[in-house]
């Protein structure tokens, strides 16, 4: 079970009590024991921490917990990731959401600049002094490297990470979730890391982001994104082949690309827990959901850009995949409301 350093419960408390909430209330709803408060080095769950990080959400009506001049209602982060999510390179993504949250306020700027071979995310909030325990920086710091490295199924190594406050206490906690040089009391705050990661496509569908979006802030608290895998370089290559009409190479195909044999790719590919014609089917299964819901495109003309020779073919996979056919899953989905509603 993935778990936080106390301290972390212990700032979180503190952005919602000088915005006027009462902790007691908090962590008994997100289940955490408040005899762990006083014990120094203690851990508390990371499904707590989401608890309760959603909480003081929904209480103050506030992605930025208190820690800012201004609230940002809930919903800007959502909206963020789905507009980054239709760019075909993380750089274009990230300058996207940067963008979006630059015009949005002017709490918290953003830039994101090549130096040579190293990309420099700068992050700075006008008002730190909110933040004095540099809780919301840290998570700041956090979110963004944690949705890169979600966004391109691959964990984005970091070369320096900026703070712009003096060593703290917890400096040792930093390590595990910042690896890397540290460098405290700078102007602002910073993510380093090669400017090769500026160039790879999103690997995720809309109903992948549905999911992260309804666990958030799970995923960006306690997962530091997934190591490189020959999944993530195969779905990329199967999403991201800029023709309207899907195409799945053959296995031998991908083996060539990769520069090995066919027999280590799919030895990698069970090391992983998955398999070519498994990835395939997710990837038809996300788009073909992604199509019907929110592109509102027929049966027969998904069928055709998937790669089917008939609409009923299709079909029967489509309820393979999810258990119904594709009308009886619009008709259940406009029951349940919107994907990702909720």
């Amino acid at each position: 079970m993935a778990t936080v350093d106390i301290h972390y419960v212990h700032a979180a408390l503190n952005c919602a009590v000088r915005s006027g909430l009462e902790a007691q209330p908090l962590l008994a709803d997100s289940g955490i024991d408040p005899q762990l408060l006083g014990r120094p080095g203690a851990r508390a769950p990371g499904e707590s921490m989401t608890r309760l990080v959603q909480l003081i959400w929904a209480a103050l009506d506030d992605e930025f917990m208190g820690c800012t001049e201004h609230r940002c209602k809930p919903g800007v982060f959502a909206l963020m990731t789905q507009h980054a999510l239709h760019y075909e390179s993380l750089e274009a993504a990230l300058q996207q959401g940067i963008q979006l949250y630059n015009l949005f306020t002017d709490d918290i700027r953003m830039r994101l600049q090549r130096r040579g071979e190293r990309a420099l995310l700068e992050i700075e909030f006008a008002r730190p002094e909110l933040d004095p325990d540099a809780f919301f920086r840290e998570f700041w710091l956090v979110i963004w490297h944690r949705f890169a490295s979600w966004l391109i199924g691959e964990k984005i190594a970091l070369g320096t990470t900026g703070f712009d406050y003096p060593e703290p206490p917890h400096a040792a906690e930093l390590k595990h979730m910042f690896p890397g040089v540290h460098r405290f009391a700078r102007d602002r705050l910073s993510l380093s890391f090669n400017a090769g990661f500026l160039a790879k496509p999103p690997v995720r569908t809309r109903r992948d982001l549905a999911l992260f979006l309804r666990r958030s802030p799970a995923d960006l608290i306690t997962i530091p994104g997934r190591e490189s895998s020959f999944e993530a370089r195969i779905r990329s290559e199967l999403l991201h082949h800029g023709r309207e009409v899907l195409e799945c190479p053959s296995f031998e195909d991908f083996a060539t690309r990769f520069n090995i044999s066919a027999q280590t790719l799919r030895r990698r590919l069970r090391a992983e827990g998955t398999s070519y014609p498994r990835i395939k089917d997710q990837v038809r299964r996300d788009l073909a959901i992604e199509k019907l819901l929110l592109y509102r495109l027929s049966v027969t003309e998904v069928a055709r850009q998937l790669g089917f020779s008939e609409p009923r073919s299709f079909s029967r996979a489509f309820r393979q995949w999810t258990g119904l056919t594709p009308t009886a899953y619009l008709e259940l989905r406009k029951e349940a409301g919107p994907p990702g509603a909720g």
